[in-house]
């Protein structure tokens, strides 16, 4: 499908500055600087489409926010829209809310899992997944992925091998995948699949990224393989991402085995969490039923700058290393032809090219020598940004000549 821009403007540049923004607003806590251009934490500098913001606004007009309930309709918004986007058909019963996916993956490991249980996660990959396993006394059991031919591939054979070891009871899957930005073919999938099957591992699939993937490519929902569905598997969505309103803290989990979804639910009992943001309700139950026009114009303008981002590294950056990703806003930028020690890639970044960018060790010990970008900004600003790291490399090769 053909995506094309002809209704939405995604180059008007809003002021995001004293509006509480962590990536505007907590570069000083972060960065330990504030005279940097945020291109980091994974939200979007774009406004969430006119239906949700009109919603919000007719609700906010109410003077009383009191506790909500969930009404039917959101219920038929998230199971409508999972079918048009993604092809899978889900019960109402299979959905349980949440403030969000990483508390949602922290629930499930404390359902699933025993202190002292492995769980694999596949680096260099979000850094929650790291805190969430040793926060919970888990141990993290780490199956890299490796890059070959141009991108990163899943190792099965080292992936076998950790499955294989009944202490290891849970597999994290980030699909797609952060920071890489890979898009798993259902046949990668499916592997996946028939190994945790054979050896009896639950798999955590986290898909927050599911609806932002490039022309080209297609998501497939992990639990949608099997028959009727891959009972073992807890999968977790948003519209966060997506609408960019991951500040209304709202999220749900997709969990077809009654057994497993009980012990889920039991955990939310016993941590009061079985209460949800009004306004994140209210955004979700929208941006389902009327965002699918926005969603299309944002993935071309999103490509868009992807491919520009690509261009401007082979052109102007070309001893950083870049793979176009097939999805989400993230990009995985390559600077080791430049720097061997990843403190000293972060004090650069800062201080010279003045960007805030996120370390790629952060991403696990595979990440030193990288850093994420985040492009789901205006193009002005995304290449305002490259422009710095350009000019900031160029001073630093002068220096050494």
């Amino acid at each position: 499908m053909t995506r094309t821009n002809t209704k939405f403007d995604f180059d008007a540049i809003i002021p995001r500055h004293a509006t509480g923004s962590v990536k505007w607003d907590g570069l000083a806590r972060v960065f330990g600087s504030e005279d940097l251009l945020p291109l980091w934490v994974a939200d979007m500098d774009f406004p969430s489409p006119e239906a949700v913001i009109t919603k919000i606004h007719e609700r906010a007009i109410h003077p009383i926010y009191g506790y909500n309930t969930q009404e039917s309709s959101l219920y038929q918004s998230i199971i409508e829209w999972v079918k048009r986007r993604h092809g899978w058909e889900i019960e109402k019963d299979w959905i349980l809310f949440a403030p969000g996916v990483v508390p949602s993956i922290i629930l499930s490991i404390l359902a699933l899992s025993e202190p002292g249980d492995g769980i694999i996660i596949q680096p260099p990959v979000y850094p929650p997944f790291f805190a969430s396993i040793k926060d919970n006394e888990r141990e993290v059991v780490e199956n890299p992925l490796v890059f070959k031919d141009g991108r990163y591939e899943i190792d099965f054979e080292d992936l076998e091998g950790k499955l294989s070891n009944h202490k290891n009871k849970l597999l994290i899957l980030c699909s797609p995948h952060n920071p890489v930005g890979r898009v798993w073919r259902e046949e990668e999938l499916k592997k996946i699949y028939e190994l945790c099957q054979e050896y009896k591992v639950d798999v955590l699939s986290d898909e927050i990224h599911n609806d932002l993937v490039f022309d080209r490519h297609k998501h497939t929902v992990f639990a949608s393989l099997g028959t009727p569905v891959c009972k073992e598997s807890v999968t977790f969505m948003a519209a966060s991402k997506t609408f960019n309103v991951a500040g209304l803290n709202f999220s749900y989990i997709i969990v077809p085995c009654k057994r497993r979804r009980a012990l889920i639910e039991r955990w939310m009992q016993r941590l009061h969490m079985n209460r949800n943001n009004l306004f994140g309700v209210l955004a979700t139950e929208v941006a389902y039923q009327e965002g699918d026009a926005w969603l299309d114009a944002l993935l071309a303008y999103l490509e868009k700058n992807a491919d520009t981002l690509v261009e401007f590294v082979r052109e102007r950056l070309p001893n950083v290393k870049v793979i176009k990703p097939e999805g989400t806003y993230l990009a995985w930028l390559d600077f080791r032809a430049y720097f061997t020690d990843a403190k000293e890639l972060e004090k650069f970044l800062v201080h010279t090219a003045k960007v805030g960018l996120n370390p790629g060790k952060n991403f696990g010990s595979q990440g030193a020598g990288f850093a994420r970008i985040n492009f789901a900004t205006q193009r002005s600003v995304l290449l305002e940004g490259l422009t710095r790291i350009e000019k900031a490399l160029k001073l630093k090769t002068a220096r050494n000549d």
